[in-house]
């Protein structure tokens, strides 16, 4: 007998169905939007930010002006102040063969200057008040005999000392008015007409000051070789040339 056909038994195939992804790429932004994207960024920083008020414009400070240098003998000059006197009083001192003693208008109202000068020997009396003198107002006051001497009435001298004569400012000019230089050498302008303060002694202004004023081969006064003049002209030695003044 024959054998009996064994069923076949066909296995299934598991048909497994692949779903292929299609992978799509992303598409990458352009040049342009991404400069966009960066404007877009900054713009919402920008906003994010609180707004700073604005400052009030402040004013510039000025700038500090320079002050110009001097040299010393100009400086010396203008630190020592010489102006027209009129000698209003004089008489010579009761106790000294060689002092006057002066009462004299330099322009300040209501004052008169009380002076020493040891010209008695030199200059007659008669002339102490005849026109008008130079007198060196701002030097320190200082005793002469009994009396505090506020000022120098100025005088030109030899060098022996065996003569003297009194510095003329030009008739005309004012009582008070401050001795200048001719052609303002001083920085190109008038020395200051305000009164200066007293001389400082340890400063020694008038030990530096004196040794330049000088008379010209025509009497004429000079400091540092520039002519002194008032409003009126040169101020004058009646005979003495190429003398010191002092």
């Amino acid at each position: 007998m024959p054998e009996e056909a064994k069923p076949v038994v066909s296995q299934p195939i598991a048909t497994q169905e692949v779903t292929k992804i299609k992978t799509t790429k992303e598409d990458k932004p352009s040049k342009e939007e991404k400069k966009e994207e960066v404007k877009q960024d900054k713009k919402q920083k920008q906003e994010a930010k609180p707004k700073q008020e604005k400052k009030p414009n402040q004013a510039k400070t000025p700038a500090t002006p320079q002050v110009q240098a001097v040299d010393e003998v100009w400086d010396v000059y203008r630190n020592c102040d010489i102006r027209v006197g009129k000698i209003v009083e004089c008489s010579p001192h009761p106790s000294s063969e060689k002092l006057y003693v002066e009462k004299i208008d330099v322009g300040e109202p209501g004052k008169l200057r009380l002076i020493g000068s040891g010209l008695q020997q030199f200059v007659p009396l008669s002339s102490m008040t005849e026109g008008l003198v130079l007198v060196f107002v701002n030097l320190k006051p200082r005793k002469l005999a009994d009396i505090m001497s506020e000022g120098m009435v100025m005088c030109a001298s030899n060098a022996e000392h065996t003569k003297i004569e009194l510095m003329r400012p030009p008739e005309g000019s004012v009582v008070g008015e401050r001795i200048q230089l001719e052609g303002n050498p001083i920085l190109g302008a008038p020395v200051n007409s305000a009164y200066e303060d007293v001389l400082n002694p340890k400063k020694k202004f008038a030990e530096r000051f004196l040794p330049m004023l000088k008379t010209n081969d025509k009497c004429e006064g000079t400091y540092n070789g520039v002519r002194l003049v008032t409003s009126k002209g040169v101020v004058i030695a009646q005979t003495l040339s190429n003398s010191s003044i002092s």
